[in-house]
């Protein structure tokens, strides 16, 4: 009698592997060269990430993003710009599809903006306002088309969160800025709430220059008893009692004194 062979089974196809998402492609941008390498570093570490440039100003910047094609450029607010103007608008002019990412150059505790020279002596006084409206570095680099920001001083996952975010597209603020851009305070959109004219403008911010009336009168070519008119109608609309309440207050909102955002008159 003769034994049937059992024939073996047929092995499973073995499934493939599923593909691993494309790795977040970034550049990064700062102007000092140990501070660049430890973001570089903080990066790495992120098994989702991939470091593929690093730039010392502007330019390498414009050059890198350019020809590396990154998913972010990461960029801190103290890179050089070979024209001397912000680094960030520049940037963002040369290439306005670039997504990027942008990282205060201190933090909060040491930004002037925020926290005023001397401002600690006053501490003890209570009655003493404070300004909590002035813009900052961040308020002025999502105006300029970050799509994300992060305070030097925060978490690094604060980091990591945002440069995913920015990489799928979407904005990812600190929570200040974020603050600020729901009440309306940032950019020159909050500016036709003032009322002011683009003559009142004109001469709100040569106030905050420090000009006299004699000197505003010579240089908007417009007579000294227009301009003490000027004066008059820009403190009321303001809601300050000087001119050095004035000026100030154009120095600390430099997005709100956008002609964009004024009616002429």
């Amino acid at each position: 009698m003769t034994r049937s062979r059992t024939r073996p089974k047929p092995r499973a196809a073995a499934r493939p592997a599923p593909a691993r998402p494309p790795r977040i492609r970034i550049v990064v941008a700062d102007g000092q060269a140990i501070d660049r390498q430890g973001l570089l570093s903080l990066l790495r570490a992120q098994p989702d990430f991939e470091c593929v440039g690093e730039a010392a100003n502007s330019g390498e910047a414009i050059e890198r993003c350019a020809s590396l094609r990154p998913a972010v450029l990461v960029l801190t607010l103290n890179l050089p710009s070979d024209s001397g103007d912000t680094a960030l608008p520049v940037i963002h002019a040369a290439l306005p599809g670039l997504r990027i990412l942008a990282i205060s150059e201190r933090g909060v505790a040491n930004c002037l903006i925020l926290n005023p020279p001397t401002r600690s002596r006053l501490a003890a006084y209570s009655h003493v306002p404070r300004c909590e409206t002035g813009t900052d570095c961040l308020q002025m680099a999502m105006a300029h088309g970050a799509l994300g920001t992060v305070r030097r001083s925060a978490d690094p996952e604060a980091l990591f969160r945002t440069v995913r975010a920015v990489a799928a597209g979407q904005t990812c603020y600190e929570p200040r800025t974020g603050m600020m851009l729901s009440h309306g305070g940032i950019g020159a959109g909050a500016s036709a709430n003032l009322g002011l004219s683009v003559r009142e403008m004109d001469v709100a911010v040569l106030l905050a220059e420090g000009q006299s009336n004699k000197e505003i009168s010579r240089l908007l070519t417009i007579s000294e008893p227009t301009v003490k008119k000027h004066v008059g109608q820009i403190l009321k609309k303001l809601s300050v009692q000087d001119r050095l309440q004035a000026g100030l207050f154009v120095a600390r909102h430099p997005l709100i004194f956008s002609r964009n955002g004024f009616s002429s008159g």
